[in-house]
C-alpha cells in the first residue's frame, strides 16, 4: 500500500480538490453543499498560481494524497489576494507578529491531505520528502503549516514545532508549526 509520489499534472487537479473536500473537516468530509466552494477556496490558488509546487500520492492511478504549497508565502499571499477575491486565510487568525515570523523565518508553507485509507503508512512523509527536496534545491531554509488538533501529532512526528496556538472561533483551535528544511 505504498503509493507513488510525483509532481501533480493538469489532470490531477479535480481529484486534488475532491480529496481536499473529503478531508477538510479535521480529516473528515466537508458538508455536501460546501464541497465545491471549500475545495476551490483551498486548492484553486495553488492550481492557478503555483501548480509546479504540488505533489500527489497515486495508487493504481488514483490520487490518494497531495501536498501543495510554495517557497515564498508572503509573495503567494499578495498574488492570491490580487488574483482571487480576498478571502480569509488561516494565518489571519494569528497576531501580526506571528504572521511576520512565519513569513520571514519560515517562508515556505505546506498544505497536505491524505485519504483516510492511506494514513499511517508513510504517505504524508513521502510527500514531505519530495517537497523538502524541491525546497532545498530552491534554497528555502524553513517551512510552516497551520493545522488543527487532529493533525498536530502528525506534524510533530515530522519534526515540526509549535510556534503559536490560537482559538480561531469557539472550539476551533489552530496551531502554527514550523521546521527547518534541513533535518
Amino acid at each position: 500500500m505504498t503509493p507513488a509520489i510525483r509532481r501533480a499534472e493538469q489532470l490531477d487537479w479535480t481529484a486534488i480538490k475532491e480529496l481536499c473536500a473529503d478531508t477538510g473537516r479535521q480529516g473528515s468530509p466537508v458538508d455536501e453543499d460546501e464541497r465545491e466552494a471549500f475545495g476551490e477556496h483551498w486548492i484553486g490558488p495553488y492550481r492557478e498560481l503555483r501548480p509546479d509546487w504540488t505533489w500527489v500520492a497515486v495508487d493504481d492511478r488514483k490520487v490518494v494524497g497531495y501536498l501543495t504549497g510554495c517557497p515564498d508565502t508572503l509573495s503567494f499571499e499578495k498574488e492570491r489576494r490580487r488574483v482571487f477575491a480576498p478571502r480569509p486565510d488561516s494565518r489571519e487568525f494569528f497576531p501580526l507578529p506571528v504572521r511576520l515570523k512565519l513569513w520571514t523565518e519560515h517562508p515556505a508553507h505546506a498544505h497536505m491531505n491524505v485519504s483516510s485509507d492511506y494514513r499511517g503508512f508513510g504517505t504524508g512523509g513521502a510527500l514531505l520528502k519530495a517537497y523538502f527536496a524541491a525546497l532545498r534545491k530552491a534554497g528555502v531554509p524553513s517551512v510552516h503549516v497551520i493545522c488543527g488538533p487532529s493533525a498536530a501529532s502528525f506534524w510533530e512526528r515530522m519534526a515540526f514545532r509549535v510556534e503559536a496556538v490560537v482559538e480561531a472561533a469557539p472550539g476551533v483551535v489552530l496551531s502554527a508549526m514550523a521546521r527547518p528544511v534541513e533535518p
